[in-house]
């Protein structure tokens, strides 16, 4: 028998519409943002001359397509495939709270994930805010994906379809597979420490973690700036595709793997989310690993907000992480392993 899903907190729910916030409050968030994006492109750039990523970290061949030609897609072979036969697809969306980042900062994740599985991996990019606020990024990336599939260069196996995505880009996966194009064409999701409700403040999040008193992420100082830039004045903070917590089940991928991190802001809903789709709402202990069919949930100890990325810290962090991440990638490749994706 099919298990029931209790979706008390997220069916029909009332519209949350955005209210316009004072003056002084959006000239912060306005500073904020653009003071984020400009360090960030500082940021990669040097990186990009200081540190060259090694000939294995880069993608088998970039391109652009036909639906917006001017977004770089990333792509990555795996490299025991063979002419003629058909790939797994995994379609990876990059992070950077919906403003900053592309494709390529993915790259070494993806690169390595495609040797890990055996996948073909597509690393998508979209245009970012304050300049394309929601729903554009989901309406880019839609495009784009349906380019790929329709790519007959590509040897993609249109049954073992696995989307990705971190932060942001966790968000925008499950955002991007309710539309019609790509409803019930993708398989599974996995998702890493994605925001999936801006019903609520920043506030309310940070006041509302299960760990207060440890170490804060960085997004806490920037969340009222990313979600000023994303989500537009008369926006209803609970559309599905803006906040995926408010998704029928039915509308999402068939198979759900979340992972979030023990001390990010955004852990809670995420958490939530997935044991209300897993019908394990009532469970005592949430922060428990679990898995089902259909639904997965890992949460990495004593990690914060992007710690596959992350680039700071001691030694003994960085190899802490490393080994989270292993750990991670590890169960997440069998998961897809054992639903027949890979």
């Amino acid at each position: 028998m099919k298990k029931q899903v209790d979706t008390t907190d997220a069916e029909s729910p009332p519209p949350l519409w955005k209210v316009r916030m004072p003056f002084w409050h959006r000239v912060d968030c306005f500073i904020r943002l653009w003071l984020l994006k400009s360090l960030a492109a500082i940021y990669f750039y040097c990186r990009r001359l200081i540190r060259q990523p090694p000939r294995r970290a880069q993608p088998t061949f970039v391109r652009r397509y036909p639906a917006r030609p001017k977004l770089i897609t990333h792509i990555f072979f795996p490299p025991n495939h063979r002419a003629g036969d058909l790939l797994p697809l995994y379609l990876n969306i990059h992070g950077g709270g919906f403003a900053v980042g592309n494709a390529q900062v993915d790259d070494r994740f993806c690169a390595a994930w495609a040797v890990r599985t055996g996948m073909l991996v597509v690393s998508l990019d979209y245009r970012r805010v304050p300049r394309h606020p929601f729903p554009t990024a989901t309406y880019d990336l839609v495009a784009q994906i349906q380019d790929v599939l329709a790519d007959e260069s590509l040897p993609i196996d249109p049954d073992r379809i696995t989307i990705g995505g971190f932060s942001a880009g966790g968000n925008l996966a499950l955002s991007v597979s309710q539309l019609p194009p790509l409803h019930g064409r993708v398989k599974a999701a996995i998702v890493y420490y994605p925001i999936v409700d801006f019903g609520h403040p920043p506030p309310v999040k940070l006041d509302s973690r299960p760990y207060t008193d440890g170490p804060r992420d960085n997004i806490g100082m920037m969340a009222w700036a990313l979600g000023w830039g994303y989500v537009c004045v008369g926006q209803n903070r609970r559309d599905p595709l803006l906040s995926p917590w408010y998704a029928n089940p039915a509308d999402l991928p068939p198979r759900i793997y979340m992972i979030a991190a023990q001390w990010d802001m955004l852990r809670l809903e995420a958490q939530k989310m997935i044991h209300r789709l897993a019908g394990l709402h009532d469970k005592e202990d949430q922060e428990a690993p679990f898995e089902t069919p259909a639904y997965k949930w890992t949460l990495a100890r004593g990690c914060t907000h992007g710690f596959t990325h992350g680039q700071g810290g001691s030694a003994g962090d960085r190899v802490y992480r490393k080994k989270v991440c292993e750990d991670i990638y590890s169960q997440a490749h069998e998961w897809l392993r054992k639903g027949a994706l890979v």
